[in-house]
């Protein structure tokens, strides 16, 4: 009997965090030993905490999502499963759905999927294994765990109702 094991899961975002804060601090640092051998003045004092307010903000944005999606996982509030064999889809980026969407397909099982483009998403990192690039094998058998967000997006004066998927969690059957 195979085990699942999980290949991605949502809440992983610590490494990025941890890069912002190290460049927040390391920009600070080098400016205090900057002002210790030269005095500066109000403009430069200003654009050195303003860079380092902008990373923090960035790293805060990023937990927040983070605890959102993982408070997802964990409550397991409105989450499909889908399990069965990866099919990669087709490249559908630039080409556009019946309402000007971008989007690209996946097949799990008998499943198939519609990632839309980044833009329409309410969080960005929900599926980025499968957006930005193909880290499975072929006909590996994976298992999603999907939270749906729906949208409304108004193409030509018609309102179309978007369902986008949002994976929380992937798992693939540990062969071996």
């Amino acid at each position: 009997m195979s085990a699942w094991v999980t290949a991605y899961e949502a809440g992983q975002w610590a490494r990025y965090e941890l890069a912002l804060l190290l460049i927040a601090a390391a920009i600070l640092l080098i400016w205090l030993l900057v002002c210790r051998f030269k005095a500066q003045g109000f403009v430069r004092w200003s654009l050195a905490v303003f860079s380092c307010v902008t990373l923090m903000g960035l790293c805060f944005t990023s937990r927040v999502d983070a605890l959102q999606i993982s408070s997802l996982l964990t409550m397991g509030k409105n989450i499909e499963v889908l399990n069965g064999q990866y099919r990669y889809g087709e490249y559908r980026f630039p080409h556009h759905s019946a309402h000007g969407v971008d989007f690209r397909e996946i097949h799990i099982g008998q499943r198939m999927l519609k990632l839309y483009h980044g833009g329409y998403l309410e969080h960005r990192r929900c599926y980025r294994d499968f957006y930005n690039s193909n880290q499975f094998s072929g006909n590996i058998e994976l298992r999603l765990y999907i939270h749906w967000y729906e949208h409304e997006l108004v193409h030509k004066s018609d309102t179309v109702r978007l369902k986008t998927p949002c994976i929380l969690k992937i798992e693939q059957r540990n062969i071996g």
